[in-house]
Parts: C-alpha cells; structure tokens; sequence
C-alpha cells in the first residue's frame, strides 16, 4: 500500500480531513440552534452563560475550521508528490496562529470558567501552536535548500 498518493494513507487523511471541514462548518453554523436546545434540554451546572459560550465556541469553532482546512491543504500538495514548497510553510504558520489563538481563547475561558479540562486544552493548543510554528521555519528552509538543489546543474 502506497503511502503517499490520492489511493494511499495521505489520500484517506485527506478525504477525512474533507468530512471533518464539512462537519465543522456545519456545527458552527448551527451553534445558535444547538446550543441553545443545549441549555433548554440540560440541567446546567457549570453557571456558564449562553452568550459567552456561544461567542467562544463560534471563535474557537472558526479557528479550528481553518486550521482543518489549511492541514487539508498541505496534504493535497503532499498528494501531488511536491511536500516542500513555500505554501505548506505558510499553511504551517497559519495553524501555528491559529492553535495558539485557541489557547488564547481557553486561557480566556480559564479567567471566566475554570476547569480542569480547560486549562489541559489550553496547554495542548498552545504547545501544538509553538510546534506549528517550528514545523513552519522547517518546511521554509527546505524549500530553500530544494531551491539551491533544483538550480544546481
């Protein structure tokens, strides 16, 4: 089994990255609805309120969409057997800034609404968006170097 290809593993994360967008997109689209049969349907405990909730998981909810959408992206180019080139630098720093907009987020949440949970996500996003931000400077100086390689007679 290939690896790399539109019929390999790289083509079957890329056709589940494509449901998880369209799923996404439509959650943060029916936030309102949902959240809202959410709070009338549950007893809720934690005292948090339907407005902040409804602007932090619409934030956070349209930061991860892009983020699923900019992996997307970098394993469409990965599928086309050319991984180092300057858009999949860029794509990493932009789910480097968005991750870390999450943790931003949840650190937000944390003032507001403590919980365990809460400050686990915020770390985890936050250590994911420093790696973005590694994996970023490391595909750019690939691509120089697949430069300098490619002039090379």
């Amino acid at each position: 089994m290939e690896i790399v290809s539109e019929k390999g593993v790289s083509g079957a994360v890329k056709i589940l990255l494509d449901i998880i967008l369209a799923v996404g997109v439509v959650c943060v689209i029916s936030l309102p609805v949902s959240l809202k049969w959410g709070f009338e349907s549950t007893t809720w405990t934690a005292g948090e309120n339907y407005w902040f909730l409804l602007v932090f998981l619409f934030g956070t909810g349209v930061l991860g969409i892009g983020m699923v959408f900019e992996l997307r992206q970098i394993f469409r180019r990965i599928n086309d057997h050319n991984p180092f080139q300057r858009p999949n630098a860029v794509s990493f720093k932009r789910i480097a800034i968005q991750a870390l907009g999450i943790s931003a987020a949840y650190i937000i949440k944390i003032i507001f609404y403590i919980s365990f949970l809460t400050i686990i996500v915020a770390i985890a996003f936050m250590v994911f968006g420093l790696a973005g931000l590694v994996f970023s400077e490391i595909f750019r100086q690939a691509v120089e170097v697949k430069e300098e390689n490619d002039l090379t007679i």
